[in-house]
């Protein structure tokens, strides 16, 4: 059944990427074509954008056609964490996800989006294909006004009603100076209901089980930018950001015999206190003259967080037990880094610089059982208390060489230095070094069409929670700390396709093929299960995107986007010895917001499909979007976890500017409600003796993916 949907999933992909690929040229036959700029770069002003009824640069530049907003990788540093965001030429001094930084410009202060090749952005963002630059206003036009969003959204199962409300407002404060303050609270009431059955190695029924987490979540996100001009060569930057949360959850769950006899129960809590994350960024840029400039950055994050988990457990017929789990994590990150600007002449320009950083984790955990009237019995866990840190240091230079108008090459080299140490339970002191060549170039084909290849060398970013242990009672899973960890290592090649029909109809192909080294997968560490790395393998696919205006198609205000990712990972299998896909770790599908997105990962597909039809006459618009993605699986040493949701995600929405002075969204939110099926496979001994012990099957529902949400948001200026 399984092997059904997905190729029935693979086949629908198949066929958006086809419809595409044959309605471009149609559409492009029945236009009359202008020629753009001849460097393929595109130019969009903000009257472009007015039929989406903006509210902020988030809405405009999710509709620059031919684009796809990355957040960037969540790496150490600076440099590495890069997405394919600018904001007047420059990249944000902040590590704040880019769809979140733009939520907060109001659509009144842009002034124009420009899509660039990547070789004409800043060094901060090398690597990308394509970049977008969000040009906002410089003037006092772009101050005196409020943008909000306030909404209410009722969310499957939980039963009751959450909220989201942001507020952002920038503030002339002289000629040369501008400040930005944004303020979110957003608050999610969700549940989850689970419902298992265990069987046997025969497929006999043993137990089921019946589970309800029931989740509390609240913060409060305070920004501020600071913009100033002290001289006409000078620009100083600066960005602050605190966001306190209150999160807590319940849980509830009863397990039975085949005759429905009570066999064991839970109730639990858990409660994060001292959850904070606060971040304070800033840049100095100094122009010596249009060929030369120098910038210095720096960056000072803070993130704390105290779980506590407290399980009141109940065997038949009569045995109680009190578990409680009590872990706190502290970490931080500080950065220094400056970067040199250098405009040789017409052919040339040189970009190089250093940079320095620190990181720290630290993390401690304590459980404890205590049985009904006996003493409190503390459970010993390798590695459950652990400070890892991080010093590291990189240097780098780029050379960006236009050859002609036509031809734009990019050379470039990364040489990191690093030592980390991991004190606590278990003590370990490495060093690193990498280096890292790139190197790119841009073609522009003719007036419409324009190709991109893109060699890298990339080291994977480290998770210092993966260096101690973690276990998870609810799913009886328990992660071995691993101070051997080494980050995953790939050459990278990618070649991008990218035609641009009239009407702003856009087809992009890419293929894309990496030799990974030291993949980052499960193993074995004296019989417990552990983050770490298990030799060669490869990743190859396909990738496409389509923006489609339905003019030539007798739907003069409607337009259709199409994504989709098809892909294969190989690695041998430490245990088996055969080749197999990498295992895939937890991955949302949707943006913080709630929005779609085709987060693709290392699973084997995805897809994403939107369609948005404007009626001026009632001054509405009303669109849906259909995605899905491939299952996932983990390849533990005596177990493997197989995810899958059936059901592609369909959200609808519709919205209307008719009541001034505010645009008004309803929206439904994943209409056919795709329950998770989890298959959890044990083997007597480990993996390779093929030998099934017992089979745990679970149908899941709720949570961030598995729930309808309907709700509305009311947004404006005033």
């Amino acid at each position: 059944m399984g092997q059904l949907r997905s190729r029935r999933s693979r086949w629908l992909l198949l066929a958006s990427a086809l419809a595409a690929t044959a309605g471009l040229p149609f559409y492009a036959a029945a236009q009359e074509v202008a020629a753009p700029a001849s460097d393929g770069d595109q130019s969009f002003p903000a009257t472009f954008f007015v039929p989406y009824n903006p509210i902020t640069a988030a809405d405009m530049v999710a509709r620059v056609p031919g684009f796809e907003l990355r957040d960037g990788d969540d790496r150490r540093g600076f440099g590495g964490s890069a997405g394919n965001l600018l904001i007047n030429g420059e990249r944000p001094s902040s590590k704040t996800v880019a769809s979140e930084l733009l939520k907060r410009i109001p659509a009144a202060n842009v002034l124009r989006i420009e899509l660039l090749s990547g070789s004409d952005a800043a060094v901060d963002v090398r690597g990308q294909a394509q970049i977008v630059n969000v040009v906002v206003k410089q003037d006092a036009r772009a101050s005196g006004g409020t943008t909000f969003v306030a909404g209410l959204r009722h969310i499957q199962y939980s039963n009751r009603i959450g909220w989201a409300l942001q507020a952002s407002r920038t503030l002339r404060l002289s000629p040369n100076a501008e400040l930005s303050l944004d303020i979110q609270s957003p608050n999610t009431l969700g549940r989850g209901v689970s419902h298992d059955r265990f069987l046997a190695a025969n497929g006999a029924l043993t137990a089921t089980r019946h589970q309800v987490n029931q989740a509390d979540n609240m913060s409060l996100q305070g920004s501020a930018h600071l913009g100033w001009r002290p001289t006409p060569a000078d620009t100083v930057n600066l960005n602050l950001q605190d966001a306190p949360v209150w999160n807590a959850s319940d849980s509830v769950q009863f397990e039975a015999t085949p005759a429905g006899a009570l066999r064991s129960s839970l109730d639990g809590r858990t409660e994060f206190d001292n959850n904070y994350s606060a971040e304070l960024g800033g840049d100095w840029e100094h122009r010596f003259s249009p060929a030369l400039s120098v910038k210095l950055i720096g960056l000072v994050s803070n993130t704390s967080v105290d779980q506590n988990d407290r399980f009141e457990i109940f065997t038949a017929p009569a045995t109680r037990l009190t578990r409680t789990q009590d872990r706190t994590t502290r970490s931080g990150e500080r950065i220094g880094r400056a970067q040199v600007k250098w405009s040789l002449n017409e052919q040339h320009t040189l970009e190089f610089g250093g940079e320095g950083a620190f990181n720290f984790r630290d993390t401690t955990l304590d459980i404890v059982n205590q049985a009904q009237g006996g003493p409190a019995i503390p459970v010993q866990l390798a590695v459950s208390d652990a400070r890892v840190e991080e010093v590291r240091g990189e240097v780098f230079a780029t050379d960006i060489w236009t050859i002609s108008p036509k031809l734009t090459v990019e050379g470039g080299v990364n040489f990191e230095l690093s030592r980390i140490t991991q004190t606590g339970d278990q003590e370990k002191a490495r060093s690193f070094r990498y280096l890292k060549p790139r190197a790119s170039a841009t073609y522009v084909i003719d007036e419409r069409s324009t190709l991109r290849l893109i060699v890298q060398r990339d080291v994977a970013q480290l998770d210092f929670a993966e260096f101690s242990s973690a276990v998870d009672f609810l799913n009886t899973s328990t992660i071995q700390g691993n101070p051997d960890l080494a980050p995953q290592r790939a050459w990278k090649a990618r070649i991008e396709w990218d035609r641009r029909f009239e009407g702003r109809a856009v087809l992009n192909l890419a293929a894309f093929a990496d030799r990974v080294e030291d993949v980052h997968d499960l193993v074995d560490i004296g019989g417990l299960d552990a983050y770490g790395n298990i030799g060669k393998g490869s990743r190859r696919g396909v990738e496409a995107r389509a923006t489609l205006p339905l003019g030539p198609f007798g739907l003069p205000n409607a337009e259709l986007r199409l994504s989709g990712l098809y892909q294969r990972t190989r690695v041998t299998d430490p245990v088996t010895g055969e080749r197999r896909s990498f295992s895939i770790p937890l991955e949302r599908q949707t943006t913080p917001s709630g929005s779609a997105t085709l987060n693709g990962g290392d699973k084997d597909w995805a897809y994403l499909v939107s369609y948005r039809h404007n009626l001026p006459g009632l001054s509405s618009a009303w669109g849906a979007t259909l995605f899905q993605w491939a299952g996932r699986a983990e390849y533990r040493r005596a177990e493997i976890i197989e995810y899958v949701r059936p059901k592609p995600r369909l959200d609808l929405f519709v919205e209307t500017t008719a009541i001034k002075p505010v645009t008004v969204r309803l929206y439904l939110n994943n209409l056919f409600v795709s329950s998770e099926e989890r298959t959890r496979t044990f083997f007597v001994g480990d993996r390779s003796t093929g030998q099934v012990q017992r089979i745990e099957e679970r149908e899941a529902l709720g949570g961030p993916e598995g729930s309808r949400v309907v709700g509305f948001l009311i947004s404006g200026r005033f």
